[in-house]
């Protein structure tokens, strides 16, 4: 990989331990599309905001019920600005929050960042209610569909305006719902894998105009090797996809529905469990079945269940969350829902690889 390549791909990352109040902030290097993600330790009671230059970027990851909760958004940034967090509550005790910070520079990627400030406020994103194809400048409607240019995997985020109402997130026939929890903005993501001119559809559910607050994007990861897909409509059954662009379906992924008790391994189908065969950094997204008794969804690296993040149900929606991690290979993921119900059918986890170079993420 070329010095030019490496920095174009590279990864800046920050690491919060112990009773650190501030995450130390970096500058953006080079002009382009990132991928934040924000894990909150709610031991702490903390909050985790997202700044740019030194300005809430409208973005927070929340700590609540003892549910550390992740973030990840995609927006388009300026080379200069200015990335950090500012935390609520006390962190004291909170070991397990940070912020990693991945960029992807491609002509083949859309964006779309509606933003609160004006160009005088930050020069971190200079446009409004506007998406960037290629390198045309557009504007777009409450409700608007985009279609994948290629086969492969694409990396979604939507996040609402409170002011506008809810989002709706219509993604290679899965749903996902980002909503306001009073005047809290939920976010969501995913990682998907689509077919050529697949539609990804967003939807303003209040009819209204699109809001300062409001973000929606959608990013081709153009360059991995290999996608793990959870099928939502059996928790049982898997699908893989290869940089091809070929679909292997129903291939499980090792995951033995097993879980270690005193008295030795039970069955257990509220259990999955994933073993990584690649080292690298990859995208990591789920989701709960709200149709069902599995509202929440807790994610855990390898048998000292180490948090990786959990996603908390609220109000029966397909809100769900992503984030960016380092594996080693035999690694292991445990997907349970601790209320110890089935998987509902509607359980969605995806997996995919983003590159293989290690060492970039915070857990």
């Amino acid at each position: 990989m070329s010095i030019m390549t490496a920095t174009l791909r590279m990864l800046l990352i920050f690491i919060i331990l112990g009773q650190m109040r501030l995450v130390t902030s970096t500058i953006v290097p080079v002009d382009g599309v990132f991928i934040i993600t924000m894990v909150a330790d709610p031991d702490g009671r903390t909050d985790m905001f997202l700044q740019l230059d030194g300005h809430d970027a409208g973005f927070v990851a929340y700590a609540e019920e003892y549910v550390i909760a992740g973030l990840t958004v995609g927006l388009y940034l300026k080379a200069g600005t200015r990335v950090g967090a500012r935390f609520t509550g006390d962190p004291e005790g909170a070991t397990n929050y940070g912020m990693a910070l991945a960029s992807y520079i491609k002509d083949s990627f859309v964006t779309v960042r509606s933003n609160g400030y004006s160009s005088s406020q930050s020069n971190a994103v200079h446009f409004h209610h506007q998406y960037l194809s290629g390198r045309t400048w557009k504007s777009i409607p409450a409700t608007s569909t985009f279609r994948a240019k290629h086969n492969g995997i694409y990396w979604v985020s939507a996040r609402p305006d409170c002011g506008s109402g809810d989002v709706s997130l219509n993604v290679g026939g899965g749903l996902f719902n980002v909503f306001c929890n009073g005047d809290k903005a939920i976010s969501a993501s995913g990682a998907f894998y689509l077919l050529a001119g697949e539609a990804l559809q967003l939807t303003f559910n209040s009819g209204g105009t699109l809001q300062g607050g409001t973000s929606f994007s959608f990013v081709y990861l153009e360059g991995n090797q290999r996608t793990y897909l959870n099928n939502y409509q059996h928790a049982a059954y898997t699908a893989w996809a290869d940089r091809t662009g070929t679909i292997y379906k129903n291939e499980t992924l090792s995951f033995d529905g097993r879980i270690a008790t005193d008295y030795g391994w039970l069955y257990n189908p509220t259990y999955r469990t994933w073993t990584i065969g690649t080292a690298g950094s990859y995208i990591v997204s789920l989701r709960g079945d709200p149709d069902s008794s599995t509202l929440n969804v807790h994610l855990y690296k390898n048998d000292d269940m180490k948090y990786v993040f959990a996603w908390y149900n609220e109000g029966g929606t397909k809100s769900g969350q992503a984030g960016i991690f380092d594996f080693a290979s035999g690694d292991k993921l445990f997907m349970i829902s601790p209320n110890e119900r089935y998987l509902g059918p509607e359980t969605f986890m995806s997996i995919a690889l983003l590159w293989t170079e290690s060492g970039y993420a915070f857990i």
